[in-house]
């Protein structure tokens, strides 16, 4: 049992997640299919080698809020139809401090223009629970740690995607062995499982003339207990010049949670991007929004790679 003060809901926010369903997978605007996080087989796609980060500070104004780094980095090795990666992780939500890092691979079954990926993920989770920051009723309670503890447990994801030129459709399940984390304190004991989580994207990018791109993008996560989906559509401008590709505009809505808007600057080796998520639930009364970087560099496009080798021929 705990005593809630006034920020009845920051209490809530803490606890469901460690004491009821589980570790819960962060939050981001920038839902895509680069993202290898959530989904490996999204690895391969038109360059070689990508390295995305992203930080977000959700729900600002709210003490305790979460706040989110994700790094992914691949390779592609096409003689070897398969891609390499890795991907790690830094999230802190009001008591808890939590992470990973895991190894991603993804198999390229390219028939034609077609691409079925199967991927799979492996590593570490850890979570580090500071029980000085909880207020439990029972002082002393033996099911709650009093200090900083940390817990670490083994982390495995599946994935598969289709894609076909403009087309992009994955599903992955990550935390497949749903680990439990353990912390302990003297004679003291806490611990919980890991939510098992289950992803599905799809997007379509449609060329639009020379300069124009249009992408819709839908998203959806649950973890069995509860389920986010988002829509997401963007629009903007490519093929500008050499060395800046163009500018998109993003506008989005997650149900019961948030209107997304976003922006994107692509230049021939990156992409960067931001993000502000006006709240439309309760929390609006104590949040002043999320907002969300992204950086993506991009390199050896395969299109690139195609024009070299026809201008040798």
């Amino acid at each position: 049992m705990f005593r809630f003060g006034t920020m009845k809901k920051l209490i809530l926010l803490t606890l469901i997640p460690l004491f009821v369903q589980g570790q819960q997978d962060p939050q981001f605007t920038f839902n895509n299919d680069y993202n290898s996080y959530s989904n490996p087989s999204f690895m391969v796609n038109d360059y070689k080698l990508n390295v995305t980060a992203q930080h977000r500070q959700q729900w600002v104004g709210f003490k305790g809020r979460p706040i989110t780094t994700l790094v992914n980095a691949s390779y592609r090795v096409d003689k070897a139809w398969s891609a390499f990666g890795v991907s790690v992780l830094w999230d802190m939500l009001g008591a808890q401090h939590s992470g990973g890092a895991t190894l991603n691979y993804a198999f390229d079954g390219k028939i034609g223009e077609h691409h079925i990926v199967p991927g799979i993920q492996m590593g570490l989770l850890y979570n580090t629970l500071d029980g000085s920051k909880l207020d439990p009723i029972q002082e002393n309670d033996p099911n709650i740690v009093s200090s900083k503890s940390n817990g670490i447990g083994f982390d495995l994801g599946l994935s598969l995607a289709y894609m076909h030129k403009g087309l992009a459709i994955g599903f992955s399940g990550t935390h497949i062995t749903a680990p439990t984390l353990k912390f302990e304190e003297g004679g003291t004991l806490s611990e919980y499982t890991v939510a098992r989580h289950f992803y599905g994207y799809a997007s379509y990018e449609a060329l639009l003339g020379t300069h124009f791109r249009l992408k819709p993008i839908s998203f959806a996560k649950t973890d069995g207990a509860s389920t986010q989906f988002d829509q997401f559509l963007w629009f903007g401008t490519r093929n500008l010049n050499k060395y800046f590709d163009g500018v998109s505009l993003g506008l989005g809505y997650r149900i019961d949670d948030a209107v997304a808007t976003a922006i994107e600057f692509k230049l021939k080796w990156f992409t960067l991007g931001y993000s502000y998520d006006i709240t439309t639930s309760g929390i609006n009364n104590y949040s002043s929004g999320s907002h969300e970087m992204y950086l993506r560099v991009h390199l050896f496009n395969k299109s690139e790679g195609l024009a070299a080798l026809k201008a040798e021929d």
